[in-house]
């Protein structure tokens, strides 16, 4: 899963920087990270303890489906990470961030996407979604994938225009050199 803080423009400044001057690049890059990382923080907290509050002897989760699958989890098993990316679409050099969770637990694959359709109408989506405050259909509705979209949502804008001023530095700094 992946959420991206973006700036484009500059081009020419940011490409010339980019082949060139090897140091400025480093710290774009290390201050396109930082201001990510808010994004990626606010995700972090977003992570309960455990799946859904424990039900009638459950822990966690609780048996999900006629498997029995145990869903719990703790939430140290949800690893974020924010990285930088920086490409050339159409002559054009876009410089964004990113953060990122790693999906590969079953748990936190469940956990981050569940409900999110809800079209076997099961009762686990519903408590997910209940417990979590996000709803059915909410994709459209700066819920989906729950931490990463509402954290992009509220933490994005202001990476972007920190971006934004990382990259006007560095180009007024090549510039003034």
């Amino acid at each position: 899963m992946v959420m991206k803080a973006k700036v484009e423009g500059a081009a020419a400044k940011i490409d010339a920087i980019q082949k060139f001057d090897k140091k400025a690049w480093r710290e774009i890059q290390k201050g396109v990270k930082l201001a990510t990382s808010a994004i990626t923080k606010n995700a972090e907290g977003r992570v309960p303890p455990m799946g859904l509050v424990p039900t009638s002897g459950g822990k966690g989760w609780g048996p999900w489906f006629q498997g029995n699958r145990d869903l719990s989890f703790v939430g140290s098993e949800f690893k974020f990470g924010t990285r930088f990316r920086s490409r050339n679409k159409q002559g054009f050099r876009q410089v964004y961030g990113y953060s990122v969770l790693n999906v590969s637990s079953p748990a936190v694959a469940i956990f981050t996407l569940a409900g999110s359709k809800n079209q076997s109408g099961h009762p686990f989506n519903r408590n997910i979604n209940r417990q979590t405050g996000t709803r059915q259909g909410a994709r459209n509705v700066q819920m989906w994938p729950r931490m990463l979209t509402p954290a992009y949502y509220e933490e994005g804008p202001e990476a972007a225009k920190t971006i934004g001023r990382i990259i006007e530095d560095a180009v007024r700094d090549v510039n003034s050199a």
